[in-house]
C-alpha cells in the first residue's frame, strides 16, 4: 500500500503524519487566531472580567457553583485561626481560560507554595502513565480491533478527600461571587486593608494542593481493584482485567482509557465509574483526544497520533507565515555550523528557546520524525544564531 505523502509509518502499526499548518495572524490583543480555529489562553480572573466582563463573571459562578455543590469547602470563622494557620493559609488562584471552541471556562486552584517544605516527595508525588506504555496499548488496541472509550471524570480531584487541616484564602472579587452562589459565606467575611477575605476550610483535594494528585490517584486505583482490576507491574498508571476470557486494560493520567474486544464490557467499566464518581464526558468514536494527543483508529489495524494544535501554537508563537510545505523537517546542512551567523538578540533567542521546548515535548509524544532535528537544536538554545533561527522555519 502506497503510504500518504510527508507521512512516517512503522511496522508497529503507528502512523506519524507530517503537519501542514494553517495561516494565521496576530491580534491586537495579543492572541494568536486561526483561519481555522484559535489557540487557547488562559488568564487571572481580574484579566478575565477585564476583557470579557459578564462572560468571564459567569464563567467563574459556574465554577464556584460545583465546587460548592461537591462540598470541597467549608467557612471558617477567621478568629478561631491561629496565627500559624493564618500564614500558612493557601490563597486562591482564579483563572480564566479561553477555550479552543470560544467557551469561557472558569477554573480555581489553590496556590500550594507555602505547602512545599512541608511534605516530602514521596507524601506528594504520583505516577503517570508513561509515553511508552501508552503507545504500546494504543497498538495492542488497534492490532485486536478493541473498542476504546476515553472518559473524563469531571472534577475529578475533587472526589478525594483531604486528609490534612488546610485553610483556602479568597480575596476580592471572588469572594462577591462565592456569597452570590450561596449566601451561607456573607457572614464569614472580613474586611482587612480594604479587601474582603473569606477564609474556607478544605474538605477535598482541589487542585494545586501538593497533595491533590496523589491522594486522587489512591482513591482512583483503589476503585479499579475493587472492580477486578489488577495494576500493571511496569506503570502502576495501567490496570489489567480478564473479563469473557479477553484483557480489558484502563490506562490513564488525569483522563481515562479503556479498551476490551467487547464494547459491551466498556460500557460496563464506564457504568461502575459513574456509579462512584458521576456523569462523566466519553467519547466512544475512531477518533479521541487523550492527553493532548489526537488519536485515530484506522481501519486497517493502525493508529494515527497527531498533536496539531501543539504545532500550530509553535507557529503563532514564531509570528511567521506557515503556508509552505517542505517535505522534510531539515535540510542536508542541519549539523553545519556558520560561525559568522549573527547571534540571535535577547528576546529572539528566548523565542527560540521556548519554541524548540515546545517541539521537544511534541516529538516525545507522537512526532518522532521531528526528533533529530529537534535534539539538534536543543544544543543551540544557550548561544542561537540567525542560522538556527532559520532551520526552526524550516522545520515549522
Amino acid at each position: 500500500m502506497d503510504e500518504p505523502e510527508n507521512s512516517m509509518s512503522y511496522k508497529s502499526g503507528v502512523q506519524m503524519p507530517q503537519q501542514a499548518a494553517d495561516s494565521m495572524h496576530e491580534t491586537p490583543n495579543n492572541t494568536y487566531k486561526y483561519i481555522c480555529g484559535h489557540i487557547m489562553t488562559q488568564m487571572t480572573a481580574t484579566a478575565g472580567i477585564k476583557k470579557h466582563g459578564q462572560a468571564a463573571v459567569d464563567a467563574l459562578l459556574q465554577e464556584f457553583c460545583q465546587l460548592d455543590s461537591k462540598d470541597v469547602f467549608d467557612p471558617i470563622d477567621a478568629l478561631t485561626l491561629t496565627a500559624g494557620q493564618k500564614r500558612e493559609a493557601l490563597r486562591a488562584v482564579n483563572l480564566i481560560k479561553e477555550k479552543r471552541s470560544g467557551k469561557l471556562k472558569g477554573r480555581t486552584c489553590a496556590d500550594c507554595r507555602s505547602q512545599r517544605a512541608h511534605y516530602t516527595k514521596e507524601e506528594t508525588t504520583s505516577p503517570t502513565v508513561s509515553t511508552d506504555v501508552l503507545m504500546l496499548s494504543l497498538m495492542i488496541d488497534a492490532k485486536e480491533g478493541r473498542d476504546v472509550a476515553t472518559a473524563d471524570v469531571e472534577g475529578a480531584y475533587l472526589h478525594a478527600d483531604m486528609e490534612d487541616f488546610v485553610i483556602l484564602k479568597l480575596v476580592g472579587e471572588a469572594v462577591d461571587i462565592m456569597c452570590q452562589v450561596n449566601p451561607k459565606y456573607k457572614k464569614f467575611v472580613v474586611v482587612k486593608y480594604g479587601k474582603k477575605i473569606l477564609d474556607l476550610q478544605l474538605l477535598k483535594a482541589l487542585y494545586g494542593c501538593v497533595q491533590s494528585v496523589l491522594l486522587w490517584y489512591e482513591l482512583f486505583t483503589g476503585t479499579l481493584v475493587d472492580m477486578g482490576f489488577k495494576l500493571n507491574p511496569y506503570d502502576p498508571c495501567v490496570a489489567n482485567s480478564q473479563v469473557k476470557g479477553k484483557q480489558c486494560t484502563v490506562a490513564w493520567y488525569i483522563d481515562d482509557k479503556i479498551s476490551h474486544v467487547d464494547n459491551t464490557v466498556v460500557t460496563d467499566v464506564i457504568e461502575k465509574m459513574e456509579g462512584k464518581y458521576g456523569k462523566m464526558t466519553v467519547i466512544r468514536e475512531k477518533h479521541h483526544l487523550f492527553l493532548g494527543r489526537d488519536i485515530t483508529f484506522n481501519d486497517d489495524a493502525t493508529v494515527t497520533l497527531l498533536m496539531k494544535e501543539y504545532l500550530k501554537e509553535a507557529i503563532a508563537n514564531l509570528g511567521m507565515d506557515a503556508l509552505r510545505v517542505a517535505a522534510t523537517p531539515v535540510k542536508r546542512d542541519l549539523f553545519a555550523i556558520d560561525d559568522k551567523s549573527d547571534h540571535l538578540e535577547k528576546k529572539k533567542g528566548e523565542l527560540f528557546h521556548s519554541i524548540v521546548a515546545k517541539l521537544l515535548y511534541i516529538s516525545k509524544q507522537a512526532r518522532n520524525d521531528l526528533q533529530l532535528a529537534v535534539a539538534f537544536l536543543c544544543t543551540l538554545v544557550s548561544c542561537s544564531t540567525e542560522q538556527d533561527w532559520d532551520k526552526l522555519v524550516r522545520l515549522l
